[in-house]
């Protein structure tokens, strides 16, 4: 156990975090909220625990207030959880809050200068002497991404930066400056979900660019579709595109696009501080609000049982399958990095 702040007149919480990615950072934005407010522990022991969807270990800890946080499409299952964060367009009490990932983490720094972007002028225009970029890592997704790389690569060449389908001879470090060139970004998320926005589209338009944006079906919602090409506006794919050649074609129309004003709903930084202080402020078992039914604690020792089977087995497996199919279409990830 770790003391981050201490002042002998806030209440003293004790935190954790468990089932984030490999490369979270306990040092984050939930903590840096806290901090303004509280005394904050991190403990093994914890009377609040912050979880996402990498892992079970969540299910270990019962005792304790479960937040949980999810970056990726999937929607919380309020019988873990007491509390939720995530995309979904629901409203529940005071027990979820939409806060999308674009607006989190290493991902805000783009969202907020996006709030400051001043207009692309004829000459930074004339000075994007790339196409469009693609960078994605994972090749993990519906097809829609990889068909719609394929159709625009069709009319001209569209620069893979990523290790998926990379085309320039390796992948960039950084993502900004190789965005930056060009006047378009494929901004596709792996997944089609109404909600489901992550740091792509944010990264697209800080980068100066249009996105061309499919994922999210009421991303109207955030943001302004006249500043980017939205693909779920269109009939096919192939309108798209048409779409796209207009205004690379056209100087006055594209300029038109990349300087609309792009932020539709501006995410509230305010809002998640009043989600996390209601949680806080209140005493633990005020703040408890998931089901501690017998059926639903059964089924939480279920699933830790079939951990194992997942950790051993299957996913061991599912790893040598996915290397398989990526031999067989061609869509083998690559490892190389390139300036």
């Amino acid at each position: 156990m770790f003391q981050l702040h201490n002042d002998d007149k806030m209440k003293t919480v004790k935190v954790n975090f468990v089932d984030f990615h490999s490369d979270f950072d306990k040092n984050n934005d939930f903590l840096d909220i806290l901090k303004t407010r509280y005394n904050v522990e991190i403990s093994d022991e914890p009377d609040y625990l912050f979880y996402s969807v990498f892992g079970t270990k969540h299910l270990k800890y019962r005792e304790c207030i479960r937040i949980f946080y999810t970056g990726e499409c999937l929607t919380p299952d309020f019988n873990e959880c007491d509390y939720a964060i995530g995309f979904d367009r629901l409203v529940f009490g005071d027990r979820y809050l939409r806060y999308p990932l674009y607006a989190l983490f290493q991902y805000k720094n783009a969202y907020n200068a996006i709030l400051d972007r001043t207009p692309i002028t004829q000459e930074e225009l004339a000075a994007k002497t790339e196409f469009c970029s693609f960078v994605v890592s994972n090749g993990f997704a519906q097809e829609a991404r990889a068909k719609f790389f394929e159709l625009l690569s069709e009319y001209k060449k569209v620069n893979s930066g990523g290790r998926f389908r990379n085309n320039i001879g390796g992948a960039i470090i950084d993502k900004q400056s190789f965005q930056v060139k060009h006047k378009f970004s494929l901004a596709f998320e792996n997944n089609s979900y109404q909600g489901y926005i992550t740091e792509k589209i944010g990264e697209a338009f800080a980068s100066r660019t249009i996105p061309i944006y499919w994922g999210d079906p009421t991303i109207c919602k955030d943001f302004n579709d006249e500043a980017f090409v939205n693909v779920h506006n269109y009939a096919s794919f192939a309108d798209v595109i048409e779409r796209i050649k207009e205004l690379d074609n056209d100087d006055e129309k594209y300029l038109s696009v990349v300087n609309a004003p792009i932020i539709k709903n501006q995410i509230s930084r305010q809002a998640l501080e009043q989600f996390l202080f209601n949680i806080f402020d209140q005493e633990k078992v005020s703040a408890q609000r998931r089901p501690l039914s017998k059926n639903q604690i059964e089924f939480e020792k279920m699933q830790l049982r079939h951990r194992f089977f997942e950790d051993k087995i299957y996913t061991p497996y599912r790893r040598f399958k996915s290397l398989v199919s990526q031999l067989r279409n061609g869509t083998i990830i690559s490892k190389k990095r390139t300036e």
